[in-house]
């Protein structure tokens, strides 16, 4: 068993863990100084990040979820009774996540959803859900937590508005998943695992909860691995001379984007 390959790490020790994740490169590639700024500073858990936190949950490990997470009792807090019967709640369930009837039938169908899908059904067959790796590479430490890994195949949730083939794509841009996909690909490598694919599940988070899996092609894989790398190596440059720039000093030219110019010649 390799000892940078970790099965039952908890996700608040992974993330209190060492190491630079795919999240840290997005800070960097704004600025070392962002990147220096996100290693301290306290992060809010939104909205959007809680629901796809509860539905990767409720999809890769369903028995976690049903031991953690509590549907909301339907009071009118307003009233003493109902403050009462809230409070009562919240101490009977200290340290679970608790949600609202509403949430948990948007969780319920996304997971449902997923789950038929006749790719994503095949894989979860056998498998380990929520794997962190730890890799050293070019001598800085770089870690991942993979959603699921099965056989050759790493299996990654995403929820969205738009899981359209031009819609997701452009997720995977606004996003970077293309990086994090290259990110986990060759923290396996690095650690021996025979990890060659990377699919992303796709799942809408209104109804119908539409689902579709993709995976990227080999040339666009190649230039998030080269772009991940190059930050890798800037990277190694800050780390060696304590030195964190935000933006440049000079005054640089601004130009607008395409999708701006081509609206004004209309």
């Amino acid at each position: 068993m390799n000892p940078n390959i970790y099965y039952n790490l908890s996700a608040e020790n992974y993330h209190k863990a060492d190491g630079i994740s795919k999240s840290g490169l997005d800070q960097f590639r704004k600025s070392p100084a962002h990147y220096k700024h996100w290693l301290t500073a306290e992060r809010e858990e939104t909205p959007a990040m809680r629901l796809g936190t509860l539905t990767h949950m409720s999809v890769f490990q369903p028995e976690m979820y049903g031991d953690r997470v509590v549907i909301a009792p339907i009071v009118d807090r307003r009233t003493k009774e109902g403050k009462s019967i809230w409070e009562q709640f919240k101490a009977d369930n200290e340290g679970k996540d608790i949600i609202t009837h509403e949430e948990a039938q948007q969780i319920f169908s996304m997971t449902r959803a997923v789950r038929l899908h006749p790719v994503v059904k095949k894989l979860l067959d056998t498998g380990a859900a929520e794997v962190s790796l730890f890799a050293k590479v070019d001598g800085i430490l770089m870690k991942g937590r993979l959603d699921y890994v099965t056989n050759e195949t790493i299996l990654d949730l995403k929820t969205t508005e738009d899981a359209t083939p031009y819609g997701f794509a452009k997720s995977v841009a606004n996003y970077r998943y293309h990086v994090q996909a290259a990110h986990y690909l060759a923290l396996g490598k690095e650690l021996g695992m025979n990890l060659t694919r990377f699919l992303f599940i796709a799942v809408e988070k209104e109804a119908p909860y539409a689902v579709a899996v993709y995976e990227l092609d080999t040339a666009d894989l190649m230039l998030a691995e080269a772009e991940r790398q190059k930050q890798i190596a800037m990277l190694g440059n800050c780390i060696a001379f304590d030195s964190w720039p935000s933006y440049p000093s000079e005054v640089k030219t601004l130009s607008l984007p395409k999708w701006a110019t081509s609206q004004n010649n209309q």
